[in-house]
């Protein structure tokens, strides 16, 4: 899972729309993602910060609502990552 987090964010470099767009049918509203999504949502804001800032509004006004969701702490944390 790691390895194909990695793929899609050395892909998402240059690729974002086309990442994103595969990415975020994995992140649907109320429902808690799987760790790797939102770590990949992460890893891409790091790599391409331009990219994801049109995003923004659809991956924040999804994740919020969701926080009180996540009762693991590995979860906790990536979502503060």
């Amino acid at each position: 899972q790691q390895a194909a987090s990695s793929v899609l964010v050395a892909v998402g470099r240059r690729f974002i729309n086309r990442v994103m767009e595969e990415v975020l049918t994995k992140f649907q509203p109320g429902v808690l993602p799987h760790y790797f999504v939102v770590q990949t949502f992460a890893d891409l804001a790091v790599a391409n910060v331009f990219g994801m800032v049109p995003f923004l509004n659809s991956i924040l006004g999804t994740m919020l609502p969701m926080l009180g969701m996540a009762k693991q702490d590995p979860m906790k944390s990536v979502f503060c990552y």
